[in-house]
């Protein structure tokens, strides 16, 4: 039986978009893309197995649905590769399509090849591209170094390039494993050590912490997060509407910020304890 996925396009207020954020991967999303922001307005898609039991119009979401559609799996492959193109990251990095690995010339920047699966991180969304700014300026030579819900690794293998010591990945999807493992063959990068659950599975202390999760989703963890952390918290997946409160989080824990990074309505924060 041929594998298929469901499409939903919405254009959500402002306010709304992290209570939609949160029915959205409640409901088993597979992925939300951003398509655009204007007046206010958010521009997404949302993606789902094809059985996954989602119906927007008995949500309160019904209202900002604007569109629908089912690809096949091999449609949906396709479409990522027309549009995943290499993207010039911070000062020296880019991440590159898997595909393009024997053509692309990386120049005199970190290349970090990735082939898009079905879990999050390939570079183009905001939240990953600040996330890899401030990894950019924190990370350090044989550094230890723990990824929250890693997704593809991308920031793990990152971590290895950047010349990281002992790198730990963990996330709750059990593809995320493969995915790493595959990206990590791909970077020809070894030694990042995966660990399926949450964070709570991960032992002792590391110098620098990175989460890039949605707010709805770190805040549950955060506590476990924290004490994770010897030295440096790196945070992104939130919206600057989220920034106070997510600031205030971070500094109850003991921590200062010490940089917030920008980039269309969402933030990555580094705090130091």
């Amino acid at each position: 039986m041929e594998r298929y996925y469901l499409v939903f396009d919405f254009a959500i207020p402002f306010q709304m978009r992290d209570i939609a954020d949160g029915m959205f991967f409640e409901a088993g999303c597979k992925g939300v893309e951003d398509l655009k922001e204007e007046n206010g307005i958010y521009y997404v898609r949302v993606y789902f197995d094809g059985n996954a039991d989602f119906h927007p119009e008995e949500t309160p979401l019904k209202e900002y649905l604007i569109g629908s559609f089912r690809i096949e799996e091999q449609d949906w492959n396709e479409n990522w590769k027309e549009h995943f193109k290499p993207v010039e990251i911070g000062k020296s990095i880019v991440v590159v399509p898997s595909w393009l690995k024997e053509e692309f010339n990386p120049e005199d920047r970190i290349p970090i090849y990735i082939y898009p699966g079905q879990t999050f991180g390939t570079g183009s969304h905001e939240s990953t591209k600040l996330m890899m700014k401030l990894m950019e300026e924190y990370v350090f030579p044989d550094c230890s170094f723990l990824d929250v819900g890693s997704g593809s690794g991308i920031l793990s293998i990152l971590a290895k390039k950047l010349g990281a010591g002992k790198v730990v990945a963990c996330d709750i999807q059990k593809e995320a494993k493969d995915e790493l493992e595959l990206n990590s063959l791909i970077n020809g990068v070894s030694g990042v050590e995966f660990v399926h659950g949450s964070v709570d599975r991960v032992k002792g202390q590391f110098d620098i912490v990175v989460a890039n999760i949605e707010k709805h989703l770190l805040l549950p963890i955060f506590p476990e997060i924290v004490r994770k952390v010897s030295q440096t918290l790196l945070i992104s997946g939130i919206l600057e509407s989220q920034e106070s409160d997510m600031v205030k989080e971070i500094e109850k824990h003991g921590f200062t910020v010490e940089k917030v990074e920008r980039e269309n309505g969402w933030i990555a924060v580094a705090a130091r304890k």
